[in-house]
């Protein structure tokens, strides 16, 4: 391998993302044996929306299959128009739940399985979550999603807790709210966007093939409530790539966040 042929990818906030040709590479981590064993399984079930695990090279750095397309990825929230369209929020309802079809029944051949975010209560492990399923992390072709890529946070739980964060940043039920003509973003206002995000909640329901659930806006905080804890005790730990997360300030947005969401979750919804 020539390494004056690599070209890095921008997108992730921890893990430096390396092109080779039409292969990506990544660091690993103790976690890696588990998400290979989970991409294996979804080619083994001919889910096309995730890469190839395709081996580990001579740096120690995972091989995956590139996925060819547009993604956001740090370009989020500002986007080309189409990202934001109806579309696109109900294509990845859709692309969310094949994968986690897609799971269902996986079991990891390790007897030393680790994942970085399983969900705290084992009993409520219905499939395996993405843990990242942002429009960020979605592989665009001809206009449409396709794929979801950076599966590291992956790990078992529940559907609605993949859900609840694809909601907040894709309808989204952050503080600022999309211009769907140009793709830029304006900060939120009950009387211009509470209609239209109640809306798109439901779109999203629908094409991903569940009911509203009433406690939406619990599972909301509690989703939001595990990142903010994840970087604490990360950063606390002196994890560099989590300090750095910090002191750039997204702890204390996303603590925004949770305070905004209690202040506004009630014009979302009907109940």
């Amino acid at each position: 391998m020539n390494p004056y042929d690599e070209e890095k990818l921008t997108g992730g906030n921890v893990n430096e993302i390396i092109r080779n040709a039409d292969t990506v590479r990544r660091p690993t981590g103790s976690w890696s044996t588990s998400i290979h064993a989970l991409l294996q399984h979804l080619e083994q079930q001919n889910f096309a929306g995730a890469p190839r695990f395709l081996g580990v090279d001579e740096a120690g750095r995972e091989i995956l299959s590139f996925l060819p397309g547009e993604v956001p990825g740090n370009a989020y929230p500002e986007l080309e128009p189409y990202m934001w369209s109806e579309e696109t929020l109900t294509g990845l309802a859709r692309l969310l739940r094949s994968y986690h079809d897609a799971t269902e029944g996986f079991v990891p051949n390790s007897i030393h399985t680790e994942w970085q975010l399983p969900y705290a209560d084992p009993a409520a492990h219905e499939v395996i979550c993405h843990n990242d399923a942002a429009l960020y992390n979605v592989v665009f072709q001809h206009g449409a999603p396709v794929a979801l890529i950076d599966f590291d946070m992956a790990g078992p739980g529940p559907r609605l807790w993949d859900i609840a964060y694809s909601l907040y940043t894709s309808v989204p039920l952050a503080g600022f709210a999309p211009d769907y003509l140009t793709g830029s973003t304006v900060p939120y206002q009950a009387d211009l966007h509470a209609a239209d995000r109640q809306r798109r909640i439901q779109l999203f329901f629908e094409a991903y093939g569940l009911p509203v659930p009433e406690d939406l806006h619990d599972w909301l905080t509690r989703r939001l409530t595990a990142m903010c804890d994840t970087l604490k005790k990360e950063a606390e730990a002196g994890n560099p790539a989590f300090v750095q997360m910090v002191e750039e300030g997204h702890l204390a947005h996303y603590e925004r966040e949770l305070q905004f969401i209690a202040d506004h979750y009630s014009e979302w919804t009907t109940a």
